[in-house]
């Protein structure tokens, strides 16, 4: 199976349906938007693609912290194309982009995705949270050495 994998200057409504079907689950679609990430010429989208069809998606916000100047949020794989390595591929470019940057990157992980993110060198630095109505997750964070 072949994905090509394209950054993308912005959202489109492939992307943002595939936020919502993956991540969004019984809320409304309008909160599969950023408001104010989406928009901001800052923010990196990196989508995959398998036969024109959106299947993965991730977004890189600038929300620096100590160590880390980017943030992963909306990072979803289509529930047919999951477990096929997209996401730990749209991670590793993600990482390969701020190394180029000289800096490294956090997130807020769904429980579900912690051992793809730790598989790609990401650690555990918080507790469990509850993110109210999405679900438990944990901070984690892939610094550069």
């Amino acid at each position: 199976m072949e994905i090509q994998y394209v950054w993308e200057s912005s959202v489109n409504d492939g992307h943002l349906d595939l936020r919502w079907k993956v991540l969004r689950i019984g809320k409304p679609r309008h909160t599969a938007h950023y408001q104010g990430i989406d928009t901001d010429p800052k923010t990196k989208f990196l989508v995959a693609y398998h036969e024109g069809k959106i299947v993965g998606c991730s977004t890189l916000q600038t929300d620096p912290r100590d160590g880390a100047l980017f943030r992963i949020r909306g990072m979803a794989v289509d529930f047919d194309y999951q477990n096929r390595g997209i996401g730990s591929k749209i991670v590793e470019k993600l990482q390969n982009y701020a190394k180029e940057r000289d800096t490294g990157i956090w997130c807020n992980a769904r429980i579900k995705a912690v051992p793809m993110y730790q598989r790609r060198g990401f650690t555990i630095v918080s507790d469990i949270f509850e993110i109210e109505g999405i679900g438990p997750h944990h901070d984690m964070e892939w610094l550069l050495d």
